[in-house]
């Protein structure tokens, strides 16, 4: 699979030196990886969860990647609307993105007011509105994701060919280590049978 899971897979492997061959029946990223919600985010959801410790490993995660892959990640920034007599309110909502901040070692929230919201919002439904909180997170282009890890791995010595589609594998016979995989060359329709130590399925959700 060339998507980000078979991607990373063979970057790992190259780095540990290992002879890494990824196959992909069609395009690289074809699948999940360009079908993502293109965030790289902390996960306000998982505070609402009670789980601080997943929610720090997370931001922290994204922190380290915005540093890291300028261009490629991205901070983005969110707006959520308030409204009058509806949970949460203003203040609930500000001390939670204190907390995502502050487990992010950042400060990126503030609060905007109707006329504010208005303003970079004109379309918004304005009834019992009273402002929006505003914070970030950050985005990435899933399928330029994957094609950067791919590169990398090659970089380390692995190999990618996509428009190649492994049609079977199979443990070896007896006596006889690994798997046998058998390809085949869609643009050619060449069957080919290659031999591997280990096989690693990353076919995604399909």
């Amino acid at each position: 699979g060339g998507g980000i899971t078979g991607a990373g897979v063979m970057l790992e492997a190259a780095r540990r030196g290992q002879r890494v061959l990824l196959l992909e029946q069609t395009d690289f990223a074809w699948g999940t990886s360009s079908r993502s919600s293109k965030m790289v985010h902390g996960g306000l959801r998982y505070i609402a969860q009670g789980d601080i410790a997943l929610t720090r490993h997370s931001l922290l995660e994204r922190e380290r990647l915005l540093n890291e892959l300028p261009g490629l990640v991205e901070r983005a920034t969110y707006l959520f609307p308030l409204r009058k007599g509806v949970f949460p309110g203003r203040w609930p909502m500000k001390a939670v993105l204190w907390l995502y901040d502050f487990l992010a070692g950042i400060r990126d929230h503030r609060y905007l007011n109707k006329a504010q919201l208005l303003k970079r919002v004109p379309g918004l439904q304005d009834q019992d509105l009273t402002g929006a909180m505003c914070y970030t997170d950050a985005l990435t282009d899933d399928c330029r994701l994957v094609m950067r890890t791919l590169l990398e791995g090659a970089r380390h010595g692995g190999v990618a060919q996509n428009y190649a589609r492994v049609v079977q594998a199979e443990q070896s016979g007896k006596g006889e280590q690994g798997f046998s995989v058998t390809v085949e060359d869609r643009v050619s329709g060449e069957l080919s049978t290659l031999k591997a130590a280990a096989v690693v399925s990353a076919t995604g959700a399909w």
